[in-house]
């Protein structure tokens, strides 16, 4: 039985010659399909490849020099401004809004960790209660 390469297996097969193809060695149409099969996968590959530099990458990296260029804005040009106009303590003073939050938000910790210490006590206090007093 002769064998020939697979360009003229797959040749034979797009003339619709179905008795070549059952003439093959079974081992080697196993080899052609999984060849066939490792290739379509590379393929997949490299077009997702192409694809995540083409519309994925490009995206990330305008973003990238953005933020990148103004934060370079920020520090060299806005910062240097913000120093030479004006009283540095000025700039160094907390408001009073914000000093108003940083006490709430230190009396809510208090709150917090004191929030457990009062639980137990309630729960030591009822488990503690005769059944008959409810009180």
């Amino acid at each position: 039985m002769p064998l020939c390469s697979p360009w003229q297996a797959s040749k034979a097969e797009e003339n619709g010659s179905d008795s070549f193809m059952h003439s093959m060695d079974p081992q080697l149409v196993r080899q052609m399909e999984t060849t066939q099969s490792l290739v379509d996968s590379y393929v997949t590959i490299v077009n997702k490849t192409v694809w995540d530099l083409m519309v994925g990458l490009t995206p990330k990296t305008t973003m990238h020099l953005m933020i990148n260029n103004t934060k370079e804005l920020i520090f060299s040009e806005l910062l240097a401004k913000l120093y030479s106009c004006g009283d540095k303590n000025m700039l160094m003073e907390e408001s009073k809004e914000q000093a108003k939050w940083c006490n709430e938000m230190l009396c809510m910790h208090h709150v917090l960790r004191e929030a457990p210490n009062i639980i137990s006590d309630i729960k030591t206090t009822i488990v503690s209660m005769p059944t008959g007093a409810h009180g």
